[in-house]
Order: structure tokens, then sequence, then C-alpha cells
């Protein structure tokens, strides 16, 4: 014999509350997604406030150590680090620079260096760098960021003040 208590059932969900769950894991999601592309966005805008902060960093540290630095980039692992150019006699030394402001970064995400165009440069494209002087000079470089397949950001460090401008989309060489 079988005893039933008020309120329980041995059947399964209803097709009404299988719908309910459904339509809220659905809006659930709707809410969920575009944060997904925020998550993404803001990668971005830390890489590219990361690369523009390491910029001013090796100006500045130019200038006031009276010193060369270089900001080196490897494309194809998506990857910046710094050295400082160190002279003795007619021996240049790159000393890899590892400080709390710079150390070796790496791109987040799909985000990826797409090209970087330093006027004058000649060298393969594992050799890119941006040279900073001890008056204050900055080679002008124009960097290609792309993240997906399909959205291009543009910056370009200015010689005289180096300072970063930022775009958006893919700006050619000024």
């Amino acid at each position: 014999m079988q005893i039933l208590k008020a309120g329980t059932s041995d059947r399964g969900f209803t097709l009404i509350e299988l719908i309910v769950v459904i339509a809220l894991i659905a809006i659930f999601f709707s809410f969920a997604i575009p944060k997904l592309e925020d998550i993404t966005e803001s990668d971005l805008k830390r890489d590219i406030r990361h690369l523009t902060g390491t910029i001013s960093y090796l100006r500045d540290e130019a200038m006031m150590k009276k010193r060369e630095f270089r900001l080196n980039y490897n494309i194809a692992m998506n990857e910046y680090s710094a050295t400082e150019i160190v002279k003795s006699g007619t021996q240049i030394e790159n000393k890899r620079l590892e400080t709390v402001f710079v150390n070796k970064n790496k791109l987040h995400g799909n985000i990826r260096f797409k090209d970087i165009a330093i006027p004058g440069h000649q060298g393969s494209v594992e050799e890119f760098f941006t040279q900073f002087y001890p008056n204050g000079w900055v080679e002008k470089t124009v960097i290609h960021l792309q993240k997906g397949d399909d959205r291009y950001y543009t910056l370009i460090v200015m010689p005289l003040t180096g300072k970063v401008k930022v775009y958006e989309g893919y700006i050619e060489e000024r």
C-alpha cells in the first residue's frame, strides 16, 4: 500500500516548471554574455594603460639617469620588456630592466601586436624596439594592437614628449 502525504508527488517536473526554469536561465545568460565582452574590453584598456605607462616611465628614467633605455617588442609572443643600454668602452650591453613598474609583460586574452612601425628601423621582426635617449628624445613608434579578428587600436609614440596617442582603428604612420 502506497501512502502519499498532502502536497507531494512521485511524478517529475511539470512542463510549466521546466519552461519557467529554462526561461530564468535564458534571462540570466542574456545579462551575463555582454559582461564577457566587458572583460575583454577591460583587458585591452589595461594593456594599453600599462604599455603607455611603461613608455612614460622609460622616458623619465632616461632623462633622470642620463642613460639610454629600450622597450623591446616580441611580436610573435605578444610580449614586451625593457632593457638599459650599458656602455663600457667599446662594449655595449643590453641589461634587462626589472623594477616594480617595468618587467617582462604579455598582452592579455585575444589581444596581440598586429605590427610595429619605427621609421628608419632596419632589422628583423624579433629586433623591434623603441629607443629612449638621455635628452628626452624617444623614437617615433606606431604600435598596432589587434583585438580578436576585427578590432584594431593604434598607439603612436610622439618623439619630443614621449606621450602616447591612442586611436581606435588601424591608422597608418604619419
